[in-house]
């Protein structure tokens, strides 16, 4: 166990915090539970607990299918599921494809802190691998818990389990066989039980034919059919659930070998389960919960002749108080994070933080501060209406952050509420990713399929103003875009409404095989970058125009040099001038009406006189769909 500054997946913090390894990276050998001896710290019931998965390719090979990983804490006889994820199609890993080979590895995050009761102590970390032919190729985890205490000061008193299928999950073989596994479970809260939730799994998965949905169509089940589940708490609903996850398309492991844009029930293919989480009242001393399923009846199809099969695990976590009043929390930097996946993490003209309502009042107003660690700080106020427990992703617009290293500076971030009454969870930081560089006059060149109404393109300015866009196109024809802008930051962004990108395996037959590429020419040579034409719902490209992230659009001004009307413009000291007339050894700082230099813009093209950090709040929300 190390004790001190840690980083995590997506969110880095200088409070003191625990990292506890479970095991180092383990290839899996077999179908079914690979079980590690562990001995975890004591600590308080408090904080926020993340396990921490790296995936990647077993030292035999990378598996070309979709298999189900359960991660599980077990302790005195009792199993408490951890998370949950779902492999990729990892052939192009296998096969060194589309920029993939063995050695991919990604990074998955859950929140354990509910079970933080239980994971003290002796136990066995269980992994229960779902896929068949390890021996010849398969996956492999390492895990660590990270441990902040601080992080919320919200006690847990009790994780009850209340649902557990197992790993191979429940068979739907009858309504009525299924209705006998949810039997109602019966409980008591504790006087000092004053908040309670259940925390909930569930996967479909099965290949049986059904055609019981509103249109009478033939849907596979569960995999392939929507769904859904009750709960009812001492007799009364408090949720109707659908079982249907439409963001497979925008997996951000892609492409994949396989059929991974297609929406499934609650799954998706290289991404991993989402939890459920539902408030329980806990007023009443005596209480039942009653889980009960959709009923639908089904038969053998040609892809699958047995049952529909349902993973579920629910348990019910108490707390000795409720949360605060008022508790604003900075969960984690998405963008620009290096530690995201690329194609939610690059930005160059935002930053995209997720905050958390952790208090018990709806929070109207938060005042964010940004800049580059050890660096000038700036503010943004955003408004709106955040209610306890909800998660948003707010979208900064920024300022010029100056010059600095790529590989080294970190963007840091707080966020800031009137009266807030737990500070230790404002904070975070994060190395970056750096976004493409375009020079000259960019072009983007772009093969259409057979129906070429589905594509369209925009180009978008730092401020997600959209200054240019195409929607016509001829069919299975290369067209030349040009991107005729001044040096700034930028995003491009094409679009396919049929959800299945340019080109996917599939469907190449039957709707053509697009592709697309980034050009300019620089030093009498073109350069050339491929995009990935098998995209899903749209591909989103940040960039740079006329200069590196971190650094500037001009050559900097020397003070040797004398300078002209109409010469390339210079940068000091983070601005871009232009010689208005002849100047030699005079600073383009001291430049007045009728001095030699004109200020133009920031070294990354954004105007001198953009009103960004005022007290006039403005809100720039973006919910990840």
């Amino acid at each position: 166990m190390k004790i001190g500054f840690i980083c995590l997946l997506l969110f880095c913090t200088t409070a003191l915090a625990k990292e506890q390894l479970l095991t180092p990276f383990t290839s899996f050998t077999k179908h079914g539970d690979h079980t590690f001896a562990v001995e975890l710290a004591s600590q308080e019931n408090t904080g926020r607990h993340l396990l921490e998965i790296e995936l990647g390719c077993a030292s035999q090979g990378c598996s070309d299918w979709d298999y189900t990983v359960r991660f599980e804490w077990q302790k005195d006889g009792t199993s408490y599921e951890l998370g949950r994820l779902i492999t990729p199609y990892a052939g192009y890993m296998q096969r060194a494809m589309h920029g993939f080979d063995r050695t991919w590895r990604r990074t998955y995050t859950f929140d354990v802190s509910h079970l933080i009761p239980v994971l003290q102590g002796k136990g066995h970390f269980n992994v229960h691998y779902g896929g068949w032919g390890a021996k010849q190729s398969a996956f492999g985890i390492s895990a660590k818990l990270h441990s902040d205490t601080q992080f919320n000061k919200q006690e847990v008193l009790r994780a009850i389990p209340l649902y557990e299928s197992g790993s191979e999950g429940w068979p739907y073989k009858t309504s009525e066989y299924f209705d006998a596994l949810l039997t109602q479970r019966a409980f008591q809260f504790k006087t000092n039980e004053q908040h309670a939730e259940i925390k909930m799994f569930v996967s479909s998965h099965g290949h049986a034919l059904s055609f019981d949905n509103p249109r009478g169509e033939p849907e596979l089940c569960g995999e392939w059919c929507d769904r859904f589940f009750t709960i009812k708490h001492n007799n009364d609903t408090i949720v109707k659930q659908q079982l249907w996850r439409k963001d497979c398309d925008m997996s951000a492991t892609f492409p994949q070998g396989g059929t991974y844009i297609f929406a499934r029930s609650n799954w998706c293919p290289g991404e991993s389960v989402i939890p459920f989480s539902y408030d329980i009242d806990t007023t009443q001393t005596n209480n039942t919960i009653d889980l009960d399923w959709q009923r639908y009846s089904w038969q053998p199809s040609q892809y699958g002749n047995t049952a529909p099969r349902y993973i579920v695990n629910a348990v019910l976590v108490t707390y000795t108080n409720k949360p605060a009043t008022t508790d604003i929390a900075l969960t984690r930097i998405v963008s620009p994070n290096a530690q995201t996946p690329e194609r939610f993490g690059i930005q160059c003209g935002a930053i995209e933080a997720e905050i958390k309502n952790m208090g018990s009042a709806d929070i109207h107003a938060v005042r964010f501060h940004y800049g580059i660690a050890g660096r000038q700080q700036y503010f943004y106020d955003w408004q709106g209406n955040l209610k306890p427990g909800d998660t948003k992703i707010v979208r900064i617009p920024t300022r010029y952050l100056g010059q600095f290293d790529t590989q080294t500076a970190r963007i840091k971030v707080s966020a800031e509420v009137s009266g807030d009454e737990n500070m230790t969870n404002n904070d975070a930081n994060a190395l970056m990713h750096m976004p493409l560089s375009l020079f000259n006059t960019p072009k983007l060149n772009i093969l259409t399929g057979k129906i070429p109404d589905e594509t369209k393109v925009e180009l978008r300015d730092r401020h997600q103003n959209i200054i240019q866009s195409w929607h016509t196109f001829n069919a299975q024809q290369w067209h030349e875009l040009v991107l005729e802008q001044p040096a700034g930051c930028y995003e491009l962004v094409v679009y396919d409404s049929a959800r299945d990108g340019l080109a996917f395996p599939f469907f190449n037959n039957r709707k053509g095989q697009g592709a697309l590429n980034l050009s300019y020419d620089l030093d009498e040579k073109t350069v050339t970058h491929e995009l990935q034409p098998d995209f899903g719902r749209k591909l989103s490209i940040p960039f740079t125009l006329g200069y590196k992230f971190g650094g500037c659009a001009a050559q900097a001004w020397q003070n040797d040099k004398a300078y002209r009307q109409g010469d390339a413009p210079v940068a000091y000291n983070g601005i871009i001038y232009r010689a208005r007339h002849w100047s030699y050894g005079f600073q383009p700082d001291r430049s007045g009406q009728y001095d030699a230099w004109q200020p133009v813009s920031y070294c990354d093209g954004s105007p001198l006189n953009e009103s960004l950090n005022n007290t006039t709040s403005m809100q720039h929300t973006k919910a990840i769909e």
